[in-house]
Protein backbone atom coordinates (compact mmCIF):
# COMPACT_ATOMS: atom_id res chain seq x y z
CA UNK A 1 0.00 0.00 0.00
CA UNK A 2 1.68 3.33 -1.10
CA UNK A 3 1.22 6.35 1.37
CA UNK A 4 0.01 9.61 0.55
CA UNK A 5 3.25 11.64 0.70
CA UNK A 6 5.69 10.99 -1.83
CA UNK A 7 9.39 12.08 -1.46
CA UNK A 8 10.63 13.99 -4.83
CA UNK A 9 14.22 12.29 -6.30
CA UNK A 10 14.92 15.72 -7.51
CA UNK A 11 14.72 17.07 -3.89
CA UNK A 12 16.13 14.24 -2.08
CA UNK A 13 19.44 14.36 -4.33
CA UNK A 14 19.66 17.91 -4.16
CA UNK A 15 19.46 17.53 -0.84
CA UNK A 16 22.13 15.03 -0.22
CA UNK A 17 24.55 16.72 -2.10
CA UNK A 18 23.86 19.44 0.51
CA UNK A 19 24.36 17.30 3.39
CA UNK A 20 20.75 18.63 4.57
CA UNK A 21 18.68 15.34 3.94
CA UNK A 22 19.58 13.78 7.03
CA UNK A 23 19.25 16.81 9.12
CA UNK A 24 15.64 17.39 7.56
CA UNK A 25 14.83 13.85 8.37
CA UNK A 26 15.56 13.84 11.87
CA UNK A 27 13.33 16.97 12.18
CA UNK A 28 10.70 14.63 11.58
CA UNK A 29 10.79 10.95 13.27
CA UNK A 30 8.19 9.12 15.33
CA UNK A 31 6.67 10.10 18.62
CA UNK A 32 9.43 9.33 21.27
CA UNK A 33 12.31 7.45 18.58
CA UNK A 34 15.27 9.32 17.71
CA UNK A 35 17.74 10.41 15.00
CA UNK A 36 19.59 6.97 14.14
CA UNK A 37 22.47 7.01 16.25
CA UNK A 38 24.63 5.21 12.81
CA UNK A 39 24.61 8.74 11.20
CA UNK A 40 25.74 10.87 13.81
CA UNK A 41 28.17 13.57 12.62
CA UNK A 42 31.78 13.73 13.85
CA UNK A 43 30.86 16.06 16.62
CA UNK A 44 27.97 13.63 18.06
CA UNK A 45 30.15 10.90 17.86
CA UNK A 46 31.51 11.36 21.39
CA UNK A 47 28.26 11.63 23.00
CA UNK A 48 27.75 8.83 25.41
CA UNK A 49 24.69 6.83 24.02
CA UNK A 50 24.70 3.60 25.79
CA UNK A 51 26.43 1.97 28.76
CA UNK A 52 27.77 -1.27 28.73
CA UNK A 53 30.27 -4.06 29.34
CA UNK A 54 32.99 -6.77 27.79
CA UNK A 55 30.38 -10.19 27.40
CA UNK A 56 31.31 -12.63 29.57
CA UNK A 57 30.01 -14.91 26.94
CA UNK A 58 33.49 -16.41 26.01
CA UNK A 59 35.05 -16.60 28.82
CA UNK A 60 38.09 -15.31 30.04
CA UNK A 61 38.51 -14.21 27.05
CA UNK A 62 39.56 -10.56 26.25
CA UNK A 63 38.20 -8.11 23.74
CA UNK A 64 40.07 -5.77 21.49
CA UNK A 65 39.59 -1.95 20.40
CA UNK A 66 40.53 -1.59 17.38
CA UNK A 67 41.28 2.03 15.59
CA UNK A 68 39.27 1.42 12.95
CA UNK A 69 36.15 -0.81 12.01
CA UNK A 70 38.60 -3.64 10.78
CA UNK A 71 40.06 -6.50 12.19
CA UNK A 72 43.26 -6.14 10.23
CA UNK A 73 43.41 -2.32 11.88
CA UNK A 74 46.09 -1.64 14.93
CA UNK A 75 44.29 -2.60 18.07
CA UNK A 76 44.19 -0.09 20.67
CA UNK A 77 43.75 -2.13 23.88
CA UNK A 78 42.69 -5.27 25.18
CA UNK A 79 39.71 -5.51 27.44
CA UNK A 80 38.90 -8.13 30.02
CA UNK A 81 35.12 -9.92 30.24
CA UNK A 82 32.58 -6.97 32.75
CA UNK A 83 35.31 -4.08 31.61
CA UNK A 84 32.53 -1.49 31.64
CA UNK A 85 32.31 0.74 28.19
CA UNK A 86 30.64 3.61 26.96
CA UNK A 87 29.18 3.46 23.52
CA UNK A 88 28.84 6.61 21.34
CA UNK A 89 27.58 4.72 18.09
CA UNK A 90 26.58 1.99 16.23
CA UNK A 91 26.84 0.26 13.02
CA UNK A 92 26.07 -2.88 11.78
CA UNK A 93 28.91 -5.50 13.08
CA UNK A 94 30.71 -2.80 15.46
CA UNK A 95 30.16 -0.29 18.44
CA UNK A 96 32.04 3.18 18.69
CA UNK A 97 33.12 3.29 22.21
CA UNK A 98 34.76 6.09 24.15
CA UNK A 99 38.72 5.89 24.61
CA UNK A 100 39.77 8.64 26.78
CA UNK A 101 39.67 11.74 24.89
CA UNK A 102 38.51 9.93 21.20
CA UNK A 103 37.49 6.96 20.33
CA UNK A 104 37.70 3.15 19.34
CA UNK A 105 35.94 0.15 17.68
CA UNK A 106 34.50 -3.14 19.31
CA UNK A 107 33.01 -6.09 17.55
CA UNK A 108 29.19 -6.34 18.31
CA UNK A 109 29.30 -9.89 19.43
CA UNK A 110 31.76 -8.78 21.79
CA UNK A 111 29.62 -6.52 24.13
CA UNK A 112 26.40 -6.26 25.98
CA UNK A 113 24.09 -3.20 26.79
CA UNK A 114 22.88 -2.35 29.69
CA UNK A 115 20.98 0.37 29.16
CA UNK A 116 20.68 3.45 27.04
CA UNK A 117 21.37 7.58 28.86
CA UNK A 118 18.82 8.80 27.58
CA UNK A 119 15.64 6.18 27.28
CA UNK A 120 13.24 8.86 26.08
CA UNK A 121 15.04 10.26 22.93
CA UNK A 122 17.51 7.25 22.27
CA UNK A 123 15.46 3.81 20.95
CA UNK A 124 16.82 0.32 23.11
CA UNK A 125 19.54 -1.00 21.50
CA UNK A 126 19.93 -2.83 19.38
CA UNK A 127 17.30 -0.91 17.37
CA UNK A 128 17.90 0.58 14.19
CA UNK A 129 15.50 2.42 13.05
CA UNK A 130 14.45 2.85 9.61
CA UNK A 131 12.90 5.90 8.00
CA UNK A 132 11.96 5.30 4.21
CA UNK A 133 11.18 2.48 2.29
CA UNK A 134 10.61 2.25 -1.91
CA UNK A 135 9.11 0.10 -4.44
CA UNK A 136 11.83 -1.80 -7.13
CA UNK A 137 10.18 -1.50 -10.48
CA UNK A 138 13.36 -2.15 -12.13
CA UNK A 139 16.96 -4.30 -11.75
CA UNK A 140 18.54 -3.19 -8.90
CA UNK A 141 21.99 -3.95 -7.46
CA UNK A 142 22.89 -3.46 -3.86
CA UNK A 143 26.41 -1.96 -4.00
CA UNK A 144 28.90 -2.28 -1.01
CA UNK A 145 29.94 1.37 -1.27
CA UNK A 146 28.43 4.94 -2.44
CA UNK A 147 30.20 3.81 -5.65
CA UNK A 148 29.26 2.11 -9.33
CA UNK A 149 32.28 0.15 -8.94
CA UNK A 150 31.39 -1.19 -4.87
CA UNK A 151 31.09 -4.51 -4.87
CA UNK A 152 27.47 -6.35 -5.81
CA UNK A 153 25.87 -7.41 -2.68
CA UNK A 154 22.08 -8.46 -4.55
CA UNK A 155 20.24 -7.75 -7.04
CA UNK A 156 16.67 -6.63 -6.51
CA UNK A 157 14.19 -6.87 -9.62
CA UNK A 158 10.50 -5.46 -9.83
CA UNK A 159 7.81 -6.07 -7.11
CA UNK A 160 10.74 -6.21 -4.15
CA UNK A 161 10.52 -3.61 -1.23
CA UNK A 162 13.35 -2.37 0.57
CA UNK A 163 13.72 -0.27 4.12
CA UNK A 164 15.80 2.86 4.17
CA UNK A 165 17.84 4.31 6.60
CA UNK A 166 18.77 7.54 4.87
CA UNK A 167 19.92 9.29 1.91
CA UNK A 168 24.16 9.59 1.27
CA UNK A 169 25.18 11.42 -1.46
CA UNK A 170 22.79 10.11 -3.89
CA UNK A 171 22.64 6.92 -2.78
CA UNK A 172 19.71 5.14 -0.30
CA UNK A 173 21.39 3.49 2.83
CA UNK A 174 20.31 0.15 4.03
CA UNK A 175 21.31 -2.57 6.40
CA UNK A 176 22.39 -5.75 4.37
CA UNK A 177 23.16 -8.27 7.22
CA UNK A 178 25.80 -7.30 8.96
CA UNK A 179 27.10 -4.30 6.34
CA UNK A 180 25.53 -1.26 4.94
CA UNK A 181 24.33 -1.39 1.64
CA UNK A 182 23.94 1.30 -1.01
CA UNK A 183 21.46 1.67 -3.86
CA UNK A 184 21.39 4.43 -6.79
CA UNK A 185 18.59 6.88 -6.09
CA UNK A 186 18.39 7.24 -9.55
CA UNK A 187 17.08 4.11 -10.32
CA UNK A 188 14.11 4.18 -7.21
CA UNK A 189 10.92 5.79 -8.92
CA UNK A 190 9.59 7.10 -5.73
CA UNK A 191 10.77 6.77 -2.52
CA UNK A 192 8.12 6.66 0.63
CA UNK A 193 8.35 8.34 4.43
CA UNK A 194 7.90 6.19 7.33
CA UNK A 195 4.86 7.99 9.31
CA UNK A 196 6.82 10.71 11.79
CA UNK A 197 4.10 10.17 13.97
CA UNK A 198 3.17 7.05 14.92
CA UNK A 199 -0.24 8.46 17.18
CA UNK A 200 -1.14 10.93 14.38
CA UNK A 201 -0.72 8.65 11.42
CA UNK A 202 -3.55 7.61 9.20
CA UNK A 203 -4.00 3.91 7.96
CA UNK A 204 -1.79 3.89 4.51
CA UNK A 205 1.38 4.94 6.29
CA UNK A 206 3.46 2.66 7.57
CA UNK A 207 4.34 2.94 11.31
CA UNK A 208 7.79 1.18 10.79
CA UNK A 209 9.07 -0.74 8.17
CA UNK A 210 12.57 -2.93 7.92
CA UNK A 211 14.07 -5.48 5.43
CA UNK A 212 16.29 -8.20 5.68
CA UNK A 213 18.41 -10.13 3.30
CA UNK A 214 18.72 -13.63 2.19
CA UNK A 215 20.26 -16.38 0.10
CA UNK A 216 19.28 -18.36 -2.97
CA UNK A 217 17.98 -21.60 -1.31
CA UNK A 218 14.67 -22.49 -2.94
CA UNK A 219 13.23 -24.40 0.16
CA UNK A 220 14.05 -21.96 2.40
CA UNK A 221 12.89 -18.82 0.26
CA UNK A 222 9.29 -21.23 0.37
CA UNK A 223 9.28 -21.46 4.18
CA UNK A 224 10.05 -17.69 4.67
CA UNK A 225 7.05 -16.92 1.81
CA UNK A 226 5.20 -19.30 4.06
CA UNK A 227 5.59 -17.63 7.28
CA UNK A 228 4.96 -14.17 5.98
CA UNK A 229 1.74 -14.82 4.92
CA UNK A 230 1.01 -16.67 8.53
CA UNK A 231 1.77 -13.01 10.11
CA UNK A 232 0.62 -11.01 7.62
CA UNK A 233 -2.64 -10.15 9.78
CA UNK A 234 -4.05 -7.51 12.18
CA UNK A 235 -3.58 -7.44 16.13
CA UNK A 236 -5.61 -5.55 18.22
CA UNK A 237 -5.45 -3.70 21.10
CA UNK A 238 -4.11 -5.54 23.94
CA UNK A 239 -3.56 -8.67 21.82
CA UNK A 240 -0.87 -10.47 21.81
CA UNK A 241 0.45 -12.64 18.88
CA UNK A 242 2.80 -15.74 19.60
CA UNK A 243 5.21 -16.47 16.53
CA UNK A 244 5.08 -20.07 16.64
CA UNK A 245 1.12 -20.78 17.20
CA UNK A 246 0.37 -18.62 14.59
CA UNK A 247 3.14 -19.54 11.78
CA UNK A 248 3.36 -23.29 12.81
CA UNK A 249 3.27 -26.13 13.27
CA UNK A 250 6.57 -26.47 10.90
CA UNK A 251 5.02 -29.37 8.70
CA UNK A 252 4.51 -30.49 5.40
CA UNK A 253 0.88 -29.70 5.65
CA UNK A 254 1.15 -26.33 6.44
CA UNK A 255 3.25 -25.54 3.31
CA UNK A 256 6.61 -25.58 5.01
CA UNK A 257 10.15 -27.49 3.29
CA UNK A 258 12.71 -28.73 4.91
CA UNK A 259 15.79 -26.25 5.22
CA UNK A 260 18.96 -25.23 7.24
CA UNK A 261 17.64 -24.43 10.86
CA UNK A 262 19.91 -22.66 13.07
CA UNK A 263 20.15 -23.21 16.72
CA UNK A 264 22.48 -22.67 19.34
CA UNK A 265 24.76 -21.70 17.40
CA UNK A 266 24.31 -25.02 15.42
CA UNK A 267 22.60 -25.66 11.80
CA UNK A 268 20.87 -28.78 11.23
CA UNK A 269 17.81 -29.65 8.62
CA UNK A 270 13.77 -29.24 9.53
CA UNK A 271 10.77 -28.38 8.12
CA UNK A 272 10.50 -24.90 8.70
CA UNK A 273 14.30 -23.76 8.15
CA UNK A 274 14.47 -19.99 7.62
CA UNK A 275 11.30 -19.05 9.66
CA UNK A 276 13.31 -17.81 12.32
CA UNK A 277 14.47 -14.81 9.56
CA UNK A 278 11.10 -13.90 9.89
CA UNK A 279 10.12 -13.52 13.41
CA UNK A 280 13.37 -11.62 13.41
CA UNK A 281 12.60 -9.37 10.98
CA UNK A 282 9.19 -8.93 12.73
CA UNK A 283 10.84 -8.12 16.05
CA UNK A 284 13.17 -5.52 14.28
CA UNK A 285 10.40 -4.03 12.71
CA UNK A 286 8.30 -3.54 16.23
CA UNK A 287 10.79 -2.78 18.22
CA UNK A 288 10.90 0.69 16.26
CA UNK A 289 7.25 1.29 18.33
CA UNK A 290 7.14 2.15 21.87
CA UNK A 291 3.91 0.99 22.29
CA UNK A 292 4.84 -2.46 21.43
CA UNK A 293 5.55 -5.07 24.63
CA UNK A 294 7.81 -7.93 23.86
CA UNK A 295 7.04 -10.54 26.02
CA UNK A 296 9.34 -13.39 24.81
CA UNK A 297 12.30 -13.28 22.65
CA UNK A 298 15.55 -14.93 22.05
CA UNK A 299 18.75 -14.90 19.72
CA UNK A 300 20.73 -17.54 18.37
CA UNK A 301 23.08 -18.49 20.46
CA UNK A 302 26.11 -16.28 21.14
CA UNK A 303 27.00 -15.59 17.39
CA UNK A 304 23.21 -14.79 16.88
CA UNK A 305 22.44 -15.30 12.91
CA UNK A 306 24.30 -14.12 10.33
CA UNK A 307 21.53 -12.48 7.56
CA UNK A 308 21.27 -9.71 10.72
CA UNK A 309 23.01 -7.04 12.43
CA UNK A 310 24.35 -9.04 15.78
CA UNK A 311 21.46 -8.98 18.62
CA UNK A 312 18.90 -8.09 16.19
CA UNK A 313 17.56 -11.46 15.80
CA UNK A 314 14.61 -13.61 17.57
CA UNK A 315 14.85 -17.44 17.27
CA UNK A 316 11.96 -18.90 17.48
CA UNK A 317 10.29 -22.68 16.64
CA UNK A 318 10.47 -24.84 19.96
CA UNK A 319 8.78 -24.22 23.14
CA UNK A 320 11.70 -22.40 24.82
CA UNK A 321 12.66 -20.50 21.41
CA UNK A 322 9.60 -18.22 20.37
CA UNK A 323 8.62 -14.39 19.16
CA UNK A 324 5.34 -13.31 21.34
CA UNK A 325 4.44 -9.64 21.78
CA UNK A 326 1.82 -7.47 22.93
CA UNK A 327 0.29 -4.72 21.04
CA UNK A 328 -0.02 -1.99 23.95
CA UNK A 329 -1.28 1.09 21.65
CA UNK A 330 -5.08 2.06 21.70
CA UNK A 331 -5.63 1.18 17.93
CA UNK A 332 -5.40 -2.42 15.80
CA UNK A 333 -2.43 -2.91 13.62
CA UNK A 334 -1.71 -4.64 10.69
CA UNK A 335 1.35 -6.63 9.52
CA UNK A 336 2.40 -6.78 6.23
CA UNK A 337 5.33 -9.21 5.25
CA UNK A 338 6.57 -10.14 1.73
CA UNK A 339 9.32 -11.87 0.12
CA UNK A 340 10.72 -11.30 -2.99
CA UNK A 341 14.11 -12.18 -4.84
CA UNK A 342 16.55 -11.82 -1.83
CA UNK A 343 14.60 -9.04 0.64
CA UNK A 344 11.73 -10.13 3.27
CA UNK A 345 10.28 -6.75 3.44
CA UNK A 346 7.99 -6.42 6.23
CA UNK A 347 5.60 -2.99 7.47
CA UNK A 348 3.18 -2.47 10.41
CA UNK A 349 0.19 -0.05 9.67
CA UNK A 350 -2.34 0.94 12.01
CA UNK A 351 -5.03 -1.68 11.47
CA UNK A 352 -8.99 -0.86 9.94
Amino acid sequence: MHVKRVVSLALIICLLTSGTALAAAKKTTKTTKTTKTTTATAKQAVKVLYNGIVTRRYGTSTTTVYTKMDKTSEAIKYLKPGTKIEITNIYPNWVQVKNGSGVGYILRNRIDVESSVDPVNIPPYPVMEQFYYAYIDQDVDVKSTKKETGTTLTTLTKGARIAIIGMEEGWAKVIFKRQYGYVDTRKLNEIYPVASNIETADSSEPLAVFTSYYNDNVDRINNLAVACNYISKVINPGESMNFNSTVGPFTARNGYLPAPVLKDGVTKTNYGGGSCQVSSTLWDTLMQMPGITVLMRKPHGNNAASYLPHGMDASSGAKNLNFIFRNDYDFPIRIDASTHDYALFIAVYKGT
